[in-house]
């Protein structure tokens, strides 16, 4: 009789193939942060001496200041936006009953299946024959028809979890409907709503495919950034890009602990 458990090849597989991928997906975006602390002008790796210079050179690129902030305020109202659209809707096709649920839910859902590519040259023509040149506008609204399915996944994820009881007999105790909502529903969304908010975030803030299509400069960093990579390979660029991971993935650990990844996808 063994005295081992074996081990299914299946698994053993399953796990290798699983450390590959992860590997595979990772190893770039670390030596990109390593990249950034080259001490030479040249973008290379393993990096020839280690420097901080090129973190402190960002501040020295008015351009991609500039970008940045602007790529901060428009990921900051597009969130805001896509979280209001997305309680609203989310209530909506949770708590209520009506014809054609199904099918507006998945209309909603139906940007994260276009292909940024498309979509972004579906605006520029749309705009264009509208005669809209508001640099700003014309980036806000495609952010926001890309991260409201973000918001509308992680709100609806978490309404569905809750017990509509729990409302119910607040409603029954006296309180109103909209009083109901916001004493008893609303406090238990806030966890999904921080994740909700994150992810809207992210994907407005890095977004390229669909913004490169309708800026004609570098109004964004992540536009930005390509047009310095054109011109310039000094690790300024991987200066950036080591900040922007390392905030992803602090903000990556903060939902985590706040809310649980596994109960938002």
């Amino acid at each position: 009789m063994k005295t081992g458990a074996t081990r299914d090849p299946l698994t053993i597989a399953a796990t290798a193939i699983a450390f590959v991928t992860l590997f595979a997906a990772t190893f770039p975006l670390f030596v990109t942060t390593i990249t950034a602390f080259n001490a030479t002008n040249e973008t290379v790796f393993p990096p020839n001496g280690w420097s901080l210079r090129w973190f402190w050179n960002i501040a020295a690129q008015p351009e991609l200041v500039e970008a940045a902030a602007f790529s901060l305020v428009l990921a900051v109202i597009s969130s805001a936006i896509s979280i209001s659209l997305g309680v609203v809707s989310a209530v909506a096709l949770t708590r209520k009953k009506f014809p054609g649920r199904d099918l507006i839910d998945a209309f909603l859902m139906s940007p994260l299946l276009v292909p940024q590519v498309i979509l972004g040259l579906s605006f520029l023509v749309f705009f264009v024959r509208i005669g809209l040149k508001q640099p700003f506008l014309n980036l806000l609204l495609p952010h926001v028809v890309l991260t409201f399915p973000y918001a509308l996944r992680v709100i609806r994820s978490s309404l569905i979890r809750m017990n509509p009881k729990l409302e119910e007999a607040a409603v029954g105790l006296g309180a109103s409907s909209v009083k109901s909502f916001f004493l008893v529903t609303f406090p238990q969304m806030r966890p999904s709503l921080f994740v909700a908010i994150f992810f809207c975030f992210v994907v407005s803030f890095d977004n390229f495919t669909a913004s490169a299509f309708l800026t004609v400069s570098g109004a964004t960093l992540p536009v930005q950034i390509y047009f310095n990579i054109e011109s310039s390979l000094d690790p300024t660029i991987s200066a950036i890009s080591a900040l922007l991971i390392v905030s992803s993935a602090f903000f990556v650990i903060v939902a985590d602990r706040v809310v649980g990844v596994e109960k938002i996808v």
